[in-house]
């Protein structure tokens, strides 16, 4: 019988690398739902009309994308619960890193 495919077979790694290994992927999830809110901000922020009472600065554009940034960063991070997309995205991925210590074969 085969294994399921996605699921990497092999030896458990010890706790320590398994540790490491999950908070790369935790890292990598918030760094991928940061680049995604900050996506989500400038699709916004280009919906909005710029004609308007007050022309632009020459540094807002640059101020308004370091801004987005900013905050998206700050919203991966935050604990917001079992359904925020840093969650999801790392529960979804996890399995590919191999069986922990604790699950049985």
């Amino acid at each position: 019988m085969t294994a399921p495919i996605g699921r990497p077979t092999g030896p458990v790694p010890a706790a320590p690398e398994r540790a490491q290994a999950e908070a790369a992927l935790k890292k990598s999830a918030q760094a991928l739902e940061g680049l995604f809110v900050n996506q989500l901000f400038a699709a916004m922020r280009a919906s909005v009309p710029t004609d308007g009472l007050v022309e632009k600065g020459p540094g807002e554009e640059l101020f308004a994308s370091m801004l987005d940034q900013q905050v998206a960063d700050q919203v991966a991070q935050r604990a917001a619960g079992p359904h925020d997309l840093t969650t999801s995205l790392f529960d979804a991925l996890r399995h590919r890193l191999g069986p922990s210590a604790d699950t049985a074969r």
